[in-house]
């Protein structure tokens, strides 16, 4: 029996993959992490807000990107803003994970803990159809359905992107998890009670 779970979890955009972390973390009774990421990164440099969450999941533009030059730490100076709030995304969440047990959403967050010879880490990756992701988005947002179309695809370029880059694996791809859910046949409550029922067997064994 582990003394702590790390659970990392990946999500298409639209199939709620933050909704059921947070309520896999209360089922559980775990530490949740998504956007607190983002929050700690910037609490920890005296980098500008507005230049970190602008970059937060992005792989940098080769051609068109912000270099950080007024970083706190030295190590952060003259590279790109995304590199640099990777980086330090990096380092909060290997802090994090000596808490205590805690699910993360994104950031690379597995391949990360990984790489540093953490073991005891279940990676699940949210799926579902893309017509009901738009739909989903569509009521969140109050988006028409081509603008909230437009929106999902961008988003998921954008994270298969960023999480092919920083790891150097496949987005997506089930061999890349241990676990995938596909969120629309039993909703986000469902899906999460269902993990939430595998993930304490996993403890106990």
């Amino acid at each position: 029996m582990v003394e702590a779970m790390l659970i990392c979890i990946s999500r298409e955009f639209g199939s709620g993959g933050h909704e059921i972390g947070k309520r896999l973390a209360k089922i559980l009774g775990y530490s949740f992490y998504d956007r607190e990421l983002v929050t700690e990164a910037v609490q920890r440099s005296n980098i500008p807000h507005e230049v970190l969450t602008n970059v937060d999941e992005k792989r940098e533009n080769p051609w068109l990107y912000s270099v950080v030059y007024d970083a706190v730490d030295q190590n952060l100076r003259g590279i790109s803003a995304s590199e640099a709030m990777f980086r330090i995304q990096s380092a909060v969440i290997l802090e994090m994970a000596q808490q205590g047990s805690c699910i993360f959403v994104g950031r690379c967050a597995d391949d990360v803990l990984k790489k540093a010879g953490i073991d005891q880490i279940i990676s699940i990756f949210i799926t579902a159809p893309f017509s009901d992701r738009v739909q989903r988005k569509m009521e969140l947002l109050g988006e028409e359905e081509k603008a909230a179309t437009v929106l999902v695809r961008r988003m998921d370029k954008q994270r298969k992107s960023y999480y092919n880059y920083y790891t150097g694996k496949d987005w997506g791809k089930p061999y890349n998890y241990d676990l995938c859910s596909n969120s629309s046949p039993l909703g986000i409550e469902k899906t999460a009670e269902v993990l939430a029922a595998l993930i304490e067997k996993m403890e106990k064994a």
